[in-house]
C-alpha cells in the first residue's frame, strides 16, 4: 500500500470526516433536485486556440470602445484618473464571475463557450497591462498615494464583482437547471 492509498483509508476511517461529508451530502444546496450533466470535452488545444483568438478580438475591441466612451480625465493635481481602465477591470470580473456561477450549476453544451466568453472575451476586455501601466504613471508623475489608493480601490472593487457575479450566476445557472429538470430536458 502507498502514502496516497493509506491516507484515503485513514480519511474514510476518521468518523469527523464522515461527519463533514454526510453534512456536505445532506446540506440544502446539494439536496436540491440537479440534472448532472458533464462538462463539455476541452477542445484539441489549435482548435480552441481559435476560439480564444475569436472571442479576445471581441473583448478588446469592446475594451478599447470603453476607452473611447469614459476616456482617463486629469484631476487637480494633474493626476489622470484612468475611468476605462478601472470600468472594463470591473466589467471583466462581474461578467467572468457571473459566466463562472452559472457554469457551475449548468454547464455549457459546447466548449467553445468557455473559451470564447471565458479566457476569449473577459481576457481581451480586461487589463492588466494597461492598469499597471497607469499605476506606474501615477507614482512616476509623484503621487504614489493617488496610486495606492487607485491600486487598492481596484482590487477591492474587482474581487467584489467577481464575488457578486459568482452568487448571482450560480442563482441564475440553478433556476435555469432547475427548469430544464421540470420540462424534462437535458440542461
Amino acid at each position: 500500500m502507498d502514502d496516497q492509498e493509506r491516507r484515503e483509508r485513514l480519511r474514510r476511517e476518521d468518523p469527523l470526516m464522515r461527519t463533514a461529508e454526510f453534512s456536505a451530502v445532506t446540506s440544502s444546496e446539494t439536496t436540491a433536485i440537479r440534472a448532472v450533466r458533464v462538462p463539455p470535452k476541452a477542445l484539441p488545444f489549435r482548435r480552441g486556440l481559435w476560439w480564444v483568438a475569436l472571442g479576445g478580438a471581441i473583448g478588446a475591441v469592446v475594451r478599447y470602445a470603453l476607452s473611447v466612451i469614459l476616456p482617463t480625465t486629469t484631476t487637480l493635481t494633474l493626476v489622470d484618473l484612468p475611468w476605462g481602465t478601472l470600468a472594463a477591470n470591473i466589467l471583466g470580473c462581474l461578467i467572468l464571475g457571473a459566466l463562472t456561477g452559472y457554469w457551475d450549476e449548468n454547464p455549457p453544451k459546447y466548449a467553445q463557450l468557455q473559451l470564447v466568453l471565458g479566457t476569449g472575451f473577459c481576457g481581451g476586455f480586461t487589463t492588466m497591462s494597461t492598469f499597471t501601466g497607469e499605476i506606474a504613471a501615477i507614482i512616476g508623475a509623484g503621487f504614489p498615494l493617488e496610486a495606492f489608493k487607485y491600486v487598492t480601490a481596484s482590487v477591492l472593487v474587482c474581487v467584489l464583482a467577481v464575488v457578486g457575479g459568482l452568487l448571482a450566476g450560480a442563482r441564475v445557472g440553478a433556476m435555469s437547471a432547475r427548469e430544464h429538470i421540470e420540462r424534462g430536458e437535458e440542461s
